[in-house]
């Protein structure tokens, strides 16, 4: 076989225009086709770089806001925890300074409480001895007593200042009868009754005619009513004045 250089001359100028042709409308193409793809791929690969850069900005941010977060609830936690504490000891305070003016309320109370029970058995115990004491002075009472009171009765009248028997003497002008009562324990005889008659007409200055009761319930002496004042002589007057006294005090 021989060989034919115009046949592969012919075959070396097909081959140069094929490659032309592949590289004119395939391979360029082809290339450019690859670039965009590789420009476009980047182009999302920057996309998605610069959105992770983004979303780890966001995270940074987010983490930054939660430690805030956290550290602003940690302090609010103290903060409240530190009220509670402040209340819980200021209603402890208070609850013992209740409870403390209770407790003064509670002992005022059984004080006052003790006090007048004490001073309810004093005072029964204080009657009982007078009732005592005044019925043992009606056994011992009598007219001879009651004689020797109105002898310090009329020794007491004679040594009234002036004063005293000037407001008797206007009391006694005010008296729309010559009378003053005399209220006493036992019957006067005749003598005590003109003693008494005298007396009352000397402090009137002028006569008096006295009118007598026997008032038993005074035990011994008597009671001489002299106008507007009231002449108390008497051991009932004298114990209820005790008494009295007693109870107050």
């Amino acid at each position: 076989m021989q060989f034919d250089w115009t046949t592969f001359t012919l075959e070396i100028v097909n081959f140069l225009v094929l490659l032309w042709i592949l590289t004119r409308f395939l391979y360029r193409p082809v290339l450019a086709n690859i670039d965009a793809r590789r420009a476009a791929l980047q182009q999302q690969e920057d996309a998605v770089q610069a959105r992770r850069r983004d979303a780890d900005a966001a995270k940074a941010r987010y983490d930054a806001l939660v430690e805030e977060w956290n550290g602003q609830r940690e302090q609010a936690r103290h903060q409240l925890d530190e009220e509670l504490a402040r209340q819980r000891a200021a209603g402890m305070d208070a609850i013992r300074r209740e409870l403390g003016a209770e407790h003064e309320k509670a002992a005022a109370r059984a004080a006052a409480t003790a006090a007048m029970r004490e001073a309810e058995q004093a005072r029964h115990a204080a009657e009982t001895a007078y009732g005592q004491a005044s019925a043992m002075l009606r056994r011992l009472a009598w007219p001879g007593l009651t004689e020797r009171i109105a002898d310090v009765f009329l020794e007491d009248l004679q040594g009234l200042p002036a004063p005293d028997r000037a407001a008797l003497a206007a009391a006694a002008a005010a008296l729309a009868d010559d009378g003053a009562t005399v209220e006493i324990a036992h019957p006067a005889d005749a003598e005590t009754g003109a003693r008494l008659a005298h007396a009352l007409s000397d402090v009137a200055g002028r006569p008096l005619a006295p009118r007598f009761a026997v008032r038993p319930d005074l035990i011994a002496g008597m009671r001489v009513a002299f106008g507007e004042y009231l002449l108390k002589a008497d051991l009932a007057d004298e114990l209820r004045f005790f008494q009295e006294r007693d109870a107050h005090a």
